[in-house]
């Protein structure tokens, strides 16, 4: 008798354990918890073009683009954009590419805003152009190459304004051109394929603002143009709407 009771006792004292069975519900709940949120809230959004291929997939959490949206070609088997998302808006890196898979356009973003460099390539996947970005807006050293590897132009930005030296060459490597500007104010010659002055333009807040003069190879005066805010008012001293 006495022994059975013993043998009662420890298996009900066994039993009753509440801080063993709330841990183990807590584990469980934390877990369900954890599973619903990484699954419960995601969806994926499909496109099709009218030839029955996909279009698009498109990631969504909690009702918002997040995750990378991918875009196809209508014909070849290729992507043709990616863009990262994060909660509706592009954050991360952005790609665009050619139907052969090259890459087209490489920039990345940061909430919806260009940051950092972008660069442009030709179908055959040398660089066409570099240019940076801080929250969007053009800061820093810009260079552009022609198909020939040889660079096109080179300059630099403040705040989306030309600044400093800007210089542009043609497909042999020449000097065809070059600038100095102070926010975007400042002067740009043009030279021809031997290098003598051919044009002469001013400009305010990078548009031709002032006298724009072009020369003959003999160095005379051609024609003069004046522009207000890229817009042409005079042609050698006379205005446009007499014209």
């Amino acid at each position: 008798m006495n022994n059975f009771c013993y043998k009662k006792l420890q298996i009900t004292s066994y039993k009753l354990q509440p801080s063993r069975v709330t841990c183990h519900a807590s584990r469980l709940s934390a877990l369900l918890l954890f599973c619903f949120l990484l699954t419960g809230c995601t969806e994926v959004k499909r496109e099709f073009y009218d030839n029955g291929k996909l279009k698009s997939e498109t990631h969504y959490r909690f009702g918002k683009e997040t995750g990378t949206t991918t875009y196809y070609h209508h014909w070849y088997p290729t992507k043709t954009m990616e863009v990262e998302m994060k909660r509706g808006k592009r954050n991360g890196k952005f790609i665009e590419r050619y139907f052969n898979n090259n890459i087209k356009v490489l920039a990345f973003y940061k909430d919806d805003l260009l940051e950092g460099m972008e660069t442009h390539f030709y179908m055959n996947g040398s660089r066409t152009m570099e240019i940076n970005y801080t929250n969007g807006v053009k800061n820093g050293p810009v260079i552009s190459w022609y198909a020939n590897g040889v660079v096109k132009e080179s300059g630099f930005y403040v705040n989306d304004l030309f600044d400093g030296v800007w210089e542009n060459y043609d497909e042999r490597g020449f000097l065809v051109g070059e600038g100095s500007f102070v926010q975007g104010t400042g002067k740009q010659v043009i030279y021809d394929e031997i290098g003598r002055l051919q044009r002469e333009t001013n400009f305010v807040n990078n548009k031709k603002d002032g006298l724009e003069t072009h020369f003959f190879p003999s160095g005379e005066i051609e024609k003069t143009i004046f522009f207000k805010e890229d817009r042409i008012i005079e042609i050698n001293g006379v205005s446009v709407d007499s014209l």
